[in-house]
């Protein structure tokens, strides 16, 4: 982002169509920007500012926030901490107050935190407990290694345990910055013109100036290829495996969104019909695409038994095989497309999906696409397309797949990765 200070984006509905607004303060600034000693501030951070911003304390926030009546919440990512609210239109000026507040102005006190740590490594015990999450997060390092990207948003206990309050102020005061700061709102605001609004927005975010500095941007994660295990308790294993992939923004990131439905994002698609309908191994069987700024990852994924773990691997390999030797066909390519054409018309028809539509782009400085252009990008995807990211992955990318599987020790069988790469014709 540019570094002239925090900037604002509207996503206006026609006035007949007012109801409600949805208001967010996006910060680019996640677990991926920490330093060793900060692993789980961004998360963390989050959590406190509920703890008290601005002029409100704890119980003043939830007051405001019930009074609202609508959604008001918080998410941290690798990349972004986002604050957003859902209102009644004529609360729009409240609901941004509210959300500006808990993004610029947390109190950060220490005995919060210490109240705080425990919820949080609640979460997270909750995320170790559970084969699905420890298998993405496997997978992950085994794409790409020890980079910032592949740690757990949450941090670790033993990074929670030896956060101080001072390190939390720290990175607020370092991350949340106003280059790294977009304020967008989507809906008709209640009784004012869409221009006084923006002016009354702009001058909050204009007043804004704190004492910070700017970190420069992390470099990009370099794929590993690996295989990592983990062990986990129950009945139940998790695979996922992947290639790396082009950033969100990158021109090519449509034909992988449809090469991830065609492989396993519909009850038509080549993993479900495979795994799920005719070997009846999973109930759980999916695939992917999943855009970064800077980076992005193809993956396949399915919930097995643990005494399964080896058989679903041979047949993602050989339907990864078939994809190749029968490549997606025109009746493939229209369902997806159509699946991904639906998913952006249902965004479109709410102030939240509207927002989080555009707030990617202007957060990149690139043109923010209409609903329709971003339908006629899917349109433009053939099969050819497809054919020719499914050659890349082949022929450039396969000795850069990554597998991970979690669950228990039985369900642990090393050599996975390699036993996937001799079947589909590739070096281990």
């Amino acid at each position: 982002m540019a570094d002239t200070g925090a900037r604002l984006a509207m996503e206006l509905a026609p006035p007949q169509a007012a109801g409600s607004v949805a208001v967010a303060v996006f910060v680019a600034a996640g677990s991926r920007d920490e330093q060793p000693r900060e692993w789980g501030a961004a998360h963390l951070l989050e959590h406190l500012a509920f703890k008290g911003a601005g002029r409100l304390s704890t119980v003043e926030l939830a007051d405001r926030m019930d009074r609202l009546g609508g959604d008001v919440n918080a998410y941290t990512t690798r990349e972004v901490t986002c604050y957003h609210a859902h209102c009644l239109a004529d609360d729009w000026e409240n609901a941004f107050d509210l959300v500006w507040a808990l993004a610029t102005e947390p109190h950060l006190e220490a005995e919060d935190l210490e109240r705080e740590r425990g919820v949080v490594e609640a979460e997270l015990r909750e995320a170790l407990n559970d084969p699905e999450d420890r298998a993405e997060e496997a997978y992950l390092k085994a794409l790409w290694g020890d980079h910032p990207v592949s740690r757990e948003v949450l941090g670790s206990t033993p990074s929670l345990r030896r956060m101080s309050i001072d390190v939390l102020r720290a990175f607020h005061a370092r991350a949340y910055t106003p280059a790294h700061t977009l304020v967008v709102m989507a809906g008709q605001p209640g009784g004012v013109p869409p221009e006084v609004a923006r002016a009354r927005l702009l001058d909050r975010v204009a007043a804004w100036s704190p004492d910070t500095v700017l970190s420069g941007p992390l470099a990009a994660p370099t794929a590993l290829g690996a295989e990592r295990l983990t062990r986990v308790s129950g009945q139940q294993a998790y695979v996922v495996m992947g290639w790396p992939a082009v950033p969100w923004h990158h021109p090519d990131s449509m034909i992988y969104r449809l090469l991830g439905v065609i492989l396993g994002g519909q009850n038509t698609s080549r993993l479900w019909q495979r795994i799920r309908e005719q070997e009846g191994l999973a109930y759980h069987v999916g695939a992917g695409y999943s855009g970064h700024r800077d980076h992005g990852d193809l993956s396949l994924s399915a919930g097995v038994a643990p005494d399964q773990v080896e058989r679903v691997v041979a047949e993602m390999a050989a339907e990864w095989r078939g994809l190749r030797e029968r490549p997606p066909t025109p009746d493939e390519v229209e369902r997806a497309r159509t699946q991904l054409k639906i998913g952006i018309v249902f965004q479109e028809e709410s102030p939240e999906g509207r927002l989080h539509r555009v707030a990617p782009w202007v957060s990149a400085g690139l043109a923010v696409p209409t609903a329709q252009e971003l339908v006629a990008a899917v349109d433009r995807v053939g099969p050819a397309d497809i054919r020719r990211v499914l050659d890349d992955l082949h022929e450039a990318r396969l000795p850069e797949v990554a597998l991970a599987a979690a669950g228990p020790r039985r369900a642990l069988v090393a050599g996975l990765r390699a036993r996937f790469l001799d079947a589909v014709g590739g070096a281990p």
